[in-house]
């Protein structure tokens, strides 16, 4: 009778789990690409519910992506994988200087309950459409092209104009200098401000490394940036190195007081940029970085003559030395809203110059061993300035 029982309980189980309906998930936004170098990639994407991601990789050698089996990336947490909205898909064991192609694929799952069950996947679309693809990094090669925009706040019709021939153009990867929205308020407003047009105009093919600006430190929404643009640190500051250029991208924080009113008595800054001036000590001593023929540092807020705001003073006070002594040879910057070049010692002692881009224009450079060049170019395509800069 007991044996009965149990064979009635697992059967109306069953039948109760087959008559559950499973949403089947959709892309909302992405996906798109951080964290490459020479072996590693992640990539990112948002579902319409939460749902079991991962990814297949295939190089783009000609055959079919059917053509084989190919290796299943997913994201895994304390032995599971797991359900969530945004997924982070890290693909390891890459070749530097290779071209990926790559699919994702999303799977509904009712996990409350003991046991699981799964609905219906759906997945981006290789069989009409190209698959979407990237290239690694690669340390060895002997230059390094790449672009820049900054202070977006949400400008759909400036990000498209600066933007839209990014994937023909095909930089290495493309560098967010933070202020890309306005206010950080919910995931959907930072997919409306510039996360969904990214991707539909080219972050599915092009890296994107982002550098956090103070704007992206308000709302609500802040605390969702590592999450949308996870980095190896865990942290908005990390350094990477492609081809002979070792780049070193670091937090701003906010431009004035911790105890200014603006923000509510939630600020502190200050402990946490001596934190940061801590790690930059020590990630400008890794051998990956010094053994670099250039070094660039990515930072939104630049250093200032004289008196500037207390952010740029305490940037100054904290960055400035150690960026000096790791011998970098230029800072890409934003946040003026207006094109500036400091020259070395303009700066109460910077020893390398500072390039401020505007907030209309974008940034298109190359670095070679032995010198690094910009183009500032405006939403039409025409180049306003011309830069060359002499590696040290």
């Amino acid at each position: 009778m007991k044996r009965l029982f149990l064979s009635l309980v697992l059967v109306m189980s069953t039948l109760m789990a087959s008559a559950i309906e499973i949403k089947t998930p959709k892309t909302k936004c992405g996906p798109w690409v951080v964290g490459v170098t020479d072996t590693e990639m992640t990539i990112v994407w948002i579902s319409d519910i939460r749902s079991m991601g991962w990814v297949e990789v295939a190089p783009d050698d000609g055959t079919s992506f059917y053509a084989e089996q190919r290796p299943r990336f997913y994201e895994d947490f304390l032995g599971r994988h797991l359900v969530t909205n945004v997924h982070h898909i890290r693909l390891t064991g890459l070749t530097p200087g290779t071209v990926y192609r790559y699919r994702i694929f999303q799977q509904g799952i009712d996990d409350n309950r003991h046991s699981p069950i799964a609905g219906n996947i759906s997945a981006s679309n290789v069989y009409s459409q190209k698959p979407y693809q990237i290239r690694t990094l690669d340390s060895s090669k002997s230059e390094c092209r790449f672009s820049m925009i900054n202070d977006i706040h949400g400008r759909d019709s400036i990000l498209v104009a600066l933007t839209k021939d990014i994937k023909k153009q095909a930089p290495d990867f493309m560098v967010f200098n933070g202020d890309m929205s306005n206010y950080m308020g919910s995931i959907e407003d930072i997919e409306r401000d510039f996360l969904k047009r990214s991707s539909e105009l080219w972050a599915t093919d092009v890296p994107l490394v982002y550098v956090r600006g103070n704007h992206e430190t308000r709302g609500p929404g802040f605390s969702e940036f590592l999450n949308l643009f996870p980095t190896e640190t865990n942290t908005p500051c990390f350094t990477f190195r492609h081809g002979p250029v070792a780049f070193v991208v670091l937090d701003s924080g906010e431009d004035k007081p911790d105890n200014d009113i603006e923000y509510g008595g939630t600020a502190a800054y200050g402990p946490y940029r001596e934190k940061l001036a801590e790690w930059l000590s020590e990630a400008i001593e890794s051998e990956e970085f010094k053994s670099a023929p250039v070094k660039i540092a990515l930072l939104h807020i630049p250093f200032s003559k004289g008196e500037g705001w207390y952010g740029n003073n305490e940037l100054k006070r904290l960055f400035l030395p150690l960026l000096n002594k790791a011998g970098i040879d230029l800072m890409l910057s934003g946040h003026n809203h207006r094109y500036s070049l400091r020259e070395p010692m303009s700066c109460d002692g910077n020893e390398f110059p500072i390039l401020v881009n505007s907030n209309n224009d974008r940034l298109d450079v190359k670095a070679t061993s032995s010198e690094i060049t910009v183009d500032v170019v405006d939403a039409t395509g025409k180049v306003l300035h011309k830069h060359t800069f002499k590696v040290k």
